[in-house]
């Protein structure tokens, strides 16, 4: 159920674009930017984006720009989005905006005690886990230097803490993410690895691919339909739960916690 059977600590890991914000179009802004300053020319076409790393979303972009040896370039890149990074903050700000919801969905979280229920044994009821803590950050396919500056300048960066969390930089494929945020909350909290195993993890986004990359990593999946994936994709996909938008605090709460 919830990792092992003394545990009582839970990590959410939200998803950014789509979930939590709308960035206003600014990582369409970097590529352009980024690409520009390495190959002296216009990007023309971009790989798909939502639900993906950036490493992986560089490295299909490069290969639809005809770029030799594309893998090559993909550290070189993210050094670019990393060092251009702080100058979108203001482009965020004026052309981005939490999304409705997700300000309070943070603020009721931080720092919520916990207490899984443990199913018994058949005829036996089962007993309360070991009080513990949520921990929240985000699994996001954004660079961390990225996602920071999207979360400070919509007012959402507080509530989490971005040390425990996994970015686009970390690993191309997504569910590898899940167990890298683990590790690093174990780490940070001082606990055994196993301590955020299973369903001890709960990750929220807005896409099908998100859904599948918790189910990978054997975590609890929550849709939120508020971007390009309907509620319907998102149960097909194999969601634990699908909100409609984060604008009902104590449904999300139900979602996460129970």
């Amino acid at each position: 159920m919830f990792g092992s059977a003394d545990v009582g600590d839970l990590l959410v890991l939200w998803d950014v674009d789509g979930t939590l914000l709308n960035a206003g179009g600014v990582g369409v802004d970097l590529y352009s930017v980024v690409f520009l300053q390495l190959f002296g020319r216009t990007l023309e076409a971009f790989a798909p984006m939502a639900g993906r790393t950036d490493r992986a979303i560089i490295l299909q972009t490069l290969e639809l720009a005809g770029i030799p040896e594309p893998r090559r370039h993909v550290d070189p890149f993210i050094a670019g989005l990393t060092a251009h990074a702080p100058s979108v903050r203001s482009a965020v700000a004026a052309r981005g905006h939490a999304l409705p919801g997700a300000a309070a969905a943070l603020a009721a979280l931080a720092g919520r005690p916990f207490r899984p229920f443990r199913s018994g044994r058949p005829g036996h009821p089962g007993r309360p886990g070991r009080p513990g803590r949520v921990h929240q950050s985000v699994l996001t396919g954004n660079i961390r230097p990225v996602a920071e500056v999207k979360l400070s300048a919509v007012g959402l960066r507080d509530p989490l803490d971005l040390c425990i969390g996994a970015y686009g930089d970390d690993h191309e494929v997504r569910s590898e993410l899940v167990q890298i945020a683990r590790r690093r909350a174990a780490a940070v909290h001082g606990t055994p690895a196993g301590e955020f195993g299973g369903l001890s993890t709960v990750l929220v986004g807005d896409t099908t691919l998100d859904i599948e990359a918790a189910l990978a990593a054997g975590a609890r999946a929550v849709g939120v339909a508020t971007g390009s994936c309907r509620a319907a994709d998102l149960y097909a996909a194999g969601a634990h739960a699908v909100l409609p938008d984060l604008t009902d605090t104590r449904a999300v709460l139900r979602a996460l916690l129970d």
